[in-house]
């Protein structure tokens, strides 16, 4: 009997298990594909007595089933009565046999950074005469339950699986590529409650945070009253804009776009891409990631030379959205990214969707119910937004 704690002696004893056995069956309540050992268990898939596989949550990766479509060895748990969740490998020929049982699934975390641990159970321990039968046993009635996928079935599930990746990985603590960046409950600004949000906004030192919000109701009447924003006169324009105007002295909060050279002409000139730009963003109602990337499709043609970016294409969705977006501009961006521990540099539209607006719609603050108060309900219709009063740094 033997104790396996590392991930390398973990995938060491499966590969030699692997090879060593005629006989394999196994239980398991995720897998993943591309790692070597599934590349071994596949290329031996002819030793594959019965093997069960759960799919709970969509953490088994689509090409595990694409692998073993219509096969007659291999089964899968897809809509189970609570959650499948077996860790058990046996191993046998026809005289010796091996077992490992513990917490590590058949996925790459298992294999590669997760702490996991097994127990190895041979035929010459002690006690252990009866455990193949009943771990035989075990996963026959696992195999009862599951069935054998179809590749229609397998390209459904991809699609589901796709579906669900992106809240998985929040809920994982991930947002966008950078793993080591921090979830919700770790940042200070993140993981507060609604009452002490509100308080840090008040508190805003360098603008008067009650004309922030005096700023935010007259955009908002005019998306109300205005068809499109191409309707709308030019200082109004420039004042959602964040261009310099004598239409409203306040142009510049939330993300002054002074320095924006062509920026200025586009909005001049009533560039017809931006206003359709704004059209995607519906004025109510959740914002999801398809109409910020229509958003994107049409905001680029504004610039057939380039010279647009993140900032400021997020100070005009911060205006028109303001409860779901921040204006990320040069005076608020090193706070920001500091409590959200991301980096400054590099910051493109993937990069300000994932790592910036899904962590601060994750976050508890901006999840809790409206506010009865008429100033806390208008600070809260404009709360991503707000989030400048916080980081804004002159």
């Amino acid at each position: 009997m033997k104790l396996i704690i590392t991930n390398a002696d973990l995938r060491t004893n499966l590969s030699r298990l692997t090879k060593k056995y005629e006989n394999i069956s196994f239980a398991v309540a995720w897998a993943s594909a591309g790692t070597e050992i599934f590349g071994e268990l596949s290329a031996n898939r002819n030793r594959i007595h019965k093997a069960v596989i759960g799919t709970h949550f969509y953490q088994t990766h689509p090409d595990v089933l694409d692998a073993f479509a219509e096969s007659n060895d291999v089964r899968f748990i897809l809509q189970p009565r609570g959650v499948f969740h077996p860790k058990i490998y046996i191993f046998w020929n026809q005289k010796h046999w091996e077992v490992l049982m513990g917490s590590a699934n058949l996925t790459a975390g298992a294999l590669t950074n997760n702490a996991e641990a097994m127990v190895l159970i041979s035929d010459s321990d002690q006690a252990a005469s009866s455990l193949k039968e009943d771990v035989v046993t075990l996963i026959d009635s696992y195999w009862d339950e599951a069935r054998s996928v179809s590749k229609a079935a397998a390209l459904s599930y991809r699609a589901l699986w796709a579906k669900q990746q992106p809240a998985l990985r929040r809920l994982s603590g991930q947002y966008g590529q950078t793993s080591k960046s921090k979830a919700p409950a770790d940042s200070a600004v993140m993981a507060m409650s609604w009452p002490q949000f509100f308080s840090h906004v008040q508190k805003d030192a360098h603008h008067g945070f009650e004309k922030r919000c005096d700023l935010l109701k007259l955009v908002r009447t005019a998306f109300e009253t205005t068809n499109h924003f191409q309707e709308m006169e030019l200082g109004l324009r420039k004042t959602i804009a964040g261009l310099p105007t004598d239409f409203n002295e306040h142009w510049g909060w939330f993300g002054s776009m002074s320095g924006a050279g062509y920026y200025h002409q586009a909005v001049n000139d009533n560039n017809p891409h931006i206003s359709a730009a704004l059209d995607e963003i519906p004025l109510n109602g959740p914002v999801s990631r398809e109409h910020y990337e229509a958003y994107l499709a049409e905001f680029v043609q504004a610039f057939p030379n380039g010279r647009h970016g993140v900032g400021i294409a997020s100070r005009l969705l911060a205006l028109k959205r303001p409860d779901y977006f921040v204006c990320f501009d040069s005076k608020n961006k090193k706070e920001l990214c500091q409590d959200f521990e991301i980096k400054q540099t590099g910051m493109d539209y993937e990069r300000y969707w994932e790592e910036i607006i899904e962590r601060i719609t994750d976050s508890a603050w901006w999840n809790e119910p409206r506010p009865r108060n008429a100033l806390a309900g208008t600070v809260w219709d404009g709360r991503a937004a707000m989030l400048d009063a916080i980081f804004y740094r002159p």
